[in-house]
């Protein structure tokens, strides 16, 4: 599930709507148990040594050791319950909501932090290096809000005409004007249009291309076929040769079935144009399709 996207009080709140009970037998799930459970590399079949330290010889007090990179992983020897590569993501995923603060004695701490929701403020950034928030910016008759996204810089500071106004010097500011979210919309699908163009032209050349493979190939592959149905046929009258000689077949019988043979042998040796026309017919339509779709 946190691999899907999920967060972990949506996981936590699924585990509770389903019954689930934790390591106590209790349907008590939190997100610190959830955390707990995606930074155990026990699931994937390893041992973590290191993962907590003493303060001093003296006191003897373990502590937990916050430095993840410190902590040592080692094989063990019993079945994981997920694979190392299911593992790796959701540690990518975790790791990627983590910020680390540097404090004023010079020590660093570590915390979570809710990364951007929409699409467009985890891609725009200002030409003054900012990034960009996003805002209601009316609501048309029916309800249905437009929102826009206006660069944070500016959002948080005050604006350049401010500064003009009133002979502040040597401060910065941004003066980047808001913008709808359909404008942004409308230009992503005028410059992908753009990149990518009418692919018709390459689709119909790509049909020719395999149009020309499987008329080659399968000449091929029908001479192996028919090579091989041939030869069971030659056995079929030999095997009938020796049944007229022991006299387990009429003279009749053996001619009509070696006459019959040797019509399913010049079949195969010399195959009508019109019935190859269409073998190879039946077999390019569904390329083509899938090619068109």
């Amino acid at each position: 599930m946190y691999s899907r996207g999920y967060g972990q009080s949506l996981i936590c709140n699924e585990l509770t709507r389903l019954g689930y009970k934790d390591s106590q037998g209790n349907v008590k799930w939190s997100c610190i148990k959830i955390s707990k459970m995606l930074r155990n590399a026990t699931y994937m079949g390893y041992i973590g040594y290191n993962k907590s330290k003493t303060t001093n010889y003296i006191d003897k007090v373990r502590v937990k050791n916050l430095d993840e990179d410190s902590i040592q992983l080692v094989k063990g020897n019993f079945p994981p319950l997920i694979s190392e590569e299911l593992w790796h993501e959701c540690d990518r995923i975790r790791k990627q909501k983590i910020a680390t603060y540097r404090m004023p004695d010079g020590s660093t701490r570590r915390a979570g932090y809710l990364g951007p929701m929409h699409l467009w403020t985890q891609k725009l950034r200002c030409r003054c290096g900012g990034g960009f928030n996003r805002f209601k910016w009316r609501v048309l008759k029916d309800g249905t809000p437009v929102y826009g996204y206006q660069c944070n810089y500016r959002t948080v500071n005050v604006s350049r005409s401010f500064l003009v106004e009133h002979n502040l010097q040597g401060q910065s500011s941004c003066d980047a004007i808001s913008i709808c979210e359909w404008k942004l919309e409308l230009m992503a699908k005028l410059i992908f249009d753009r990149i990518w163009g009418d692919q018709n032209a390459a689709v119909k050349k790509a049909v020719a291309m395999i149009d020309s493979v499987s008329s080659r190939a399968a000449p091929a592959c029908s001479v192996a076929s028919s090579s091989a149905q041939i030869s069971k046929l030659k056995n079929r009258k030999l095997r009938l040769a020796q049944m007229y000689a022991g006299g387990d077949l009429g003279r009749d019988e053996y001619k009509e079935l070696c006459a019959k043979t040797e019509q399913e042998i010049s079949a195969l040796q010399h195959p009508p144009a019109e019935m190859a026309a269409q073998q190879k017919a039946a077999a390019t339509p569904s390329m083509k399709e899938w090619l068109l779709r």
